[in-house]
C-alpha cells in the first residue's frame, strides 16, 4: 500500500516539476538593455570579503562621516497636485480605511437601529457630495488634456457625460439631505 501512495506522490511532483519547466520555456525571452545590464552588474558585485576585516576593529576617528539626506523643499504630496500633466499617471491618494461605527444600542431597539442606518446614510451621502467637486475638477483637466491631444470625440463626450452625471448626483443627494 505504501509503495502506490509514494509513486502516487512522485507522479504529482514529477508532473508539477514538468509543467514548471514547460512554462518556464515556453516564455518569451527576456528584453535587457546594456543600461539595465550595467545596472544590475553593479548592484550584484561583492562588497567584500568579511573574514579579511573580522579580525581587524576601526577606531572612531577613522570611520567615514555619514552623508545625510535632505529632501527637495518643493515637493508636493500627490493628492494636493491639481494639474494634470501629459507623461504622470493618476495615482490616487490612498488612506486607510476606517471601518464603519457599529451599532451600540439595544438590537431589540428598532426604532434606534433605523436612526443609526439613517445617520450612516447621511453621512455616506454627504462625503459623496463633497469629493464630487475633486472628482470633477480633475475630470474637467483631463477632459482639456484630451482635447489638447485630439482624442476622438466618443471619448471627449464620455468625460462630459460622466462629468454631467457627477453634477447630477449630487445635485439629487442635496435634495434628498435637504427633505
Amino acid at each position: 500500500m505504501m509503495g502506490r501512495i509514494q509513486a502516487l506522490l512522485l507522479a504529482l511532483v514529477l508532473g508539477g516539476l514538468g509543467y514548471g519547466l514547460w512554462t518556464l520555456y515556453s516564455l518569451s525571452p527576456l528584453r535587457v538593455t546594456p543600461e539595465q545590464a550595467q545596472q544590475e552588474l553593479l548592484q550584484t558585485q561583492p562588497v567584500g570579503s568579511v573574514t579579511a576585516t573580522s579580525g581587524m576593529a576601526l577606531s572612531a576617528g577613522s570611520a567615514t562621516p555619514v552623508k545625510t539626506v535632505t529632501a527637495p523643499v518643493n515637493l508636493q504630496p500627490v493628492a494636493q497636485s491639481q494639474e494634470v500633466s501629459d507623461d504622470a499617471p493618476y495615482i490616487p491618494p490612498i488612506s486607510a480605511a476606517t471601518p464603519a461605527p457599529a451599532y451600540q444600542g439595544d438590537l431589540s431597539d428598532h426604532q434606534a437601529y433605523l436612526a443609526h442606518q439613517s445617520a450612516r446614510s447621511t453621512q455616506m451621502k454627504q462625503a459623496y457630495i463633497a469629493a464630487v467637486d475633486k472628482k470633477v475638477e480633475r475630470l474637467e483637466a483631463l477632459l482639456e488634456k484630451g482635447i489638447r491631444h485630439n482624442l476622438p470625440p466618443q471619448q471627449l463626450q464620455e468625460a462630459r457625460d460622466k462629468i454631467q452625471g457627477l453634477r447630477a448626483m449630487q445635485t439629487q443627494l442635496h435634495r434628498e439631505l435637504a427633505q
